[in-house]
């Protein structure tokens, strides 16, 4: 099976700090007397360790990602072939004895039919599992007869109180879907929670102190096209099913204000040809995963790759409303970047998908 897993590390040690009210600024002494030298870099000491203390303690915010595209397949004689990728994603609030506060999972399960001549629709649209709920339509064939969204949100809730690792030694009977095996929750989720267990545990293990408190709302939301795809008819017989999904974690405070966000997101590729073959193009791999390896840098005029401009964005929302982020200005000329000077030095790539996918979130 073709599964890549991407783990978000919630965002770098800066944007965690600005994410928390801001860095503690270190005094500088200018000083050549020596008393006044030392008191400077006792002062600068202390900031550091007030800083490195304030990136260990408090509640952490965490997101993962693991993907699958084992369901794609070729046409045949059979049938249309398949373009396929199910992303899992969980978010997480983790307290400061490292057990889960609470959980949101989800799934991007992005399905492209392709025929024998190698067309598929390009206008198609895409809902998450949570957002589709008695849609997806798993509830016949479920023997608890429950929907897909209900079993997912007894399993998050399954795991509250629970470190990452205990997440993992959860066991699962490979007899039964992989559903969990304990009595607790089988009554309530007989799915199969191999993901679910390596994305939660991930998304809990690089969790940081991002601005949340334990009293947080947690939320999640997704936002998927597949705007880069190609017909191989129109361009010359190399055709390309592209999913890019957007991901955004984010908890806001009774106010309804943000105190944490992060954003992520995959990309999967499938190589099309007019024969109807379909081929995964590799391991649908995160961006914040990839790092410096999605390799934007050069193509950025302010220098900065891709994880660096979506941590800067996402701890820029901390402290705004859902109808705040609504109305933050993009610029049409400029990539669709934000026009705001407090982050167009730091941002200045398309952020409206994850704006969509905030308000998702927040809806």
């Amino acid at each position: 099976m073709k599964k890549a897993i991407a783990l978000v590390m919630a965002a770098c040690l800066a944007f965690g700090l600005v994410a928390c009210g801001g860095a503690s600024s270190t005094a500088t002494s200018t000083s050549t007397a020596s008393s006044a030298a030392s008191t400077s870099e006792a002062a600068s000491s202390e900031a550091a360790s007030s800083e490195a203390a304030a990136t260990e303690a408090g509640v952490k915010t965490g997101m993962a990602i693991v993907s699958d595209t084992s369901s794609t397949k070729s046409a045949d004689a059979d049938g249309d072939g398949l373009a396929q990728v199910d992303s899992t994603v969980a978010a997480v609030l983790v307290g400061e004895d490292g057990k889960i506060i609470s959980c949101k999972l989800d799934v991007a399960q992005n399905k492209i039919p392709v025929t024998a001549e190698g067309t598929f629709d390009t206008t198609l649209t895409f809902q998450s599992k949570q957002e589709l709920k008695e849609g997806y339509n798993m509830k016949g064939a479920s023997g608890i007869g429950k929907e897909w969204y209900e079993q997912a949100n007894a399993f998050a809730e399954y795991v509250v109180g629970m470190t990452a690792e205990e997440v993992r030694a959860i066991e699962t009977n490979p007899e039964a879907h992989n559903g969990p095996v304990d009595a607790d929750i089988a009554a309530s989720c007989t799915m199969g929670v191999v993901d679910f267990i390596d994305a939660i545990a991930l998304a809990t293990e690089n969790a940081q102190v991002l601005g949340a408190s334990a009293e947080d709302n947690l939320t999640l939301g997704l936002s998927t096209n597949m705007d880069s795809s190609k017909l191989p008819a129109d361009n010359e017989g190399e055709g390309l099913v592209q999913t890019d999904t957007t991901y955004a974690a984010v908890t806001t405070d009774a106010e309804g204000k943000i105190t944490s966000s992060i954003w992520d997101c995959t990309q999967a590729k499938f190589d099309v040809t007019e024969a109807g073959e379909v081929t995964s193009k590799g391991d649908v791999v995160s961006k914040q995963v990839q790092l410096e390896n999605y390799n934007m840098k050069g193509a950025s005029g302010i220098g900065k790759e891709w994880y660096e401009q979506a941590n800067a964005y996402a701890a820029w929302l901390v402290g705004k409303t859902a109808d705040e982020v609504a109305a933050v200005e993009t610029n049409a000329e400029g990539h669709n970047g934000p026009t705001d000077a407090d982050i167009a030095a730091s941002c200045t790539m398309d952020v409206r998908e994850f704006n969509n996918a905030v308000a998702k979130a927040l809806a």
